[in-house]
């Protein structure tokens, strides 16, 4: 079995030919050296023969992202959710049965659906957690993980593997700006500054909010991600509006 350098180069570059357009990978110790989370949620504790993770992320455009509450970012959401997954499921096969190596997805949700949240506002894992580990980004006010490249507006899922391949380093600069958009635009309320920096989040309040809008026929939510004013693909937009206010108006009064 091929191992270093060559192994990571070859995953990579199946990763990048599936259409993802972010891979990052870290060691399970992160977890252990840094500890954030309760071991529970620790992956080498989950399934103990797991050595690395791998990351992989893909944008959320945020012309569609504005438009939220709507049909219009519903189907963005779902359509990322599923093609991530599926991206996963194809570059995990990729790594066993054609690298010879162990490996599986924590599918991109890790919950089973908005309700089973309401009474357990935690999911089985999580991806932010993972993407902060292996230096894709860092983690916001808003417990998002924002990016150099898409801020918080992309979706991440992660690859567990005993492929031994070598960690990407963590990010020093924090990439949140702390402009307080988070939580002054939460339609649920459920950031409160705290002195830790990192935003006390009502996780409670925010899937309540969630369960709202879906029963609503348009959901999720989504505000957080896309106010960011952090990520180059922003740059695509300068100068110009995302969308107008009735764009917005009319994507929320129609189909939804």
């Amino acid at each position: 079995m091929i191992e270093g350098k060559e192994l990571k180069d070859k995953i990579r570059e199946k990763a990048f030919d599936l259409g993802i357009n972010l891979v990052r990978s870290c060691s399970v110790s992160k977890w252990e050296e840094i500890p954030i989370q309760e071991p529970e949620f620790w992956p080498q504790n989950i399934w103990p023969w797991v050595k690395n993770v791998i990351v992989l992320g893909i944008p959320l455009y945020s012309p569609m992202m504005s438009t939220t509450p709507s049909m219009v970012y519903q189907e963005l959401y779902d359509t990322s959710n599923r093609v991530l997954d599926d991206m996963a499921y194809r570059l995990t096969n990729y790594i066993v049965n054609r690298l010879g190596y162990k490996a599986i997805f924590f599918p991109r949700d890790c919950y089973y659906n908005i309700d089973v949240l309401a009474d357990n506002p935690n999911a089985a894992f999580s991806h932010v957690m993972a993407g902060y580990y292996a230096g894709m980004g860092t983690i916001g006010d808003s417990h998002n993980l924002i990016t150099k490249e898409f801020g918080s507006r992309l979706r991440i899922v992660s690859i567990l593997t005993d492929a031994p391949l070598s960690a990407d380093p963590m990010l020093e600069k924090d990439f949140c700006i702390h402009c307080r958009k988070c939580l002054k635009n939460c339609p649920s309320h459920c950031f409160k500054e705290s002195e830790s920096g990192v935003y006390d989040m009502d996780k409670v309040a925010c899937t309540k909010y969630h369960v709202k809008i879906r029963d609503e026929h348009h959901w999720p939510c989504g505000v957080c991600a896309n106010i960011c004013p952090v990520g180059e693909d922003r740059k695509m937009y300068r100068g110009t509006e995302v969308i107008t206010e009735a764009g917005i108006c009319h994507c929320q009064s129609f189909g939804s």
